[in-house]
């Protein structure tokens, strides 16, 4: 019995996966006003050619989303892009601002063998990146 090509496509690709990725997209701050009094913004986190997003919350400036999304990890070098737009019923969506970083430190903390360290070693802790502080 053969395997179809997308049976082959889809087990190629889940031996390349490196693991997954779960990004939580907390909240904005003081986002840009792009209609009339507010803005109607949504989060889209991209990683090479998988692209997710959050919901559209109306009308604020200080969303609130608190939403995990899971990207596939197929090569650490990809940066994640994160960009808010202000969702339009009638127009094109408005960017309001995007972020971009590099994971290849956090795999690299993963991998640290810390069962083997002295107790009382210090770790130094990686830095989060606030992609909000510079969207907008």
């Amino acid at each position: 019995m053969t395997e179809s090509p997308k049976e082959t496509d889809s087990s190629s690709l889940m031996e390349s996966i490196l693991g997954l990725l779960r990004v939580r997209v907390k909240r904005g701050v003081n986002l840009a006003v792009r209609d009339v009094r507010s803005s109607d913004p949504y989060v889209v986190v991209k990683m090479g050619k998988q692209k997710l997003k959050t919901r559209v919350i109306k009308k604020d400036v200080n969303p609130e989303w608190n939403e995990d999304l899971t990207l596939s990890v197929t090569d650490p070098s990809v940066p994640i892009k994160m960009t808010v737009y202000d969702h339009d019923t009638f127009t094109k969506d408005d960017k309001m601002g995007d972020a971009e970083f590099d994971i290849r430190p956090y795999i690299e903390a993963l991998k640290q063998d810390l069962d083997d360290m002295p107790s009382g070693t210090t770790v130094p802790e990686l830095p989060v990146p606030d992609a909000f502080s510079v969207l907008c």
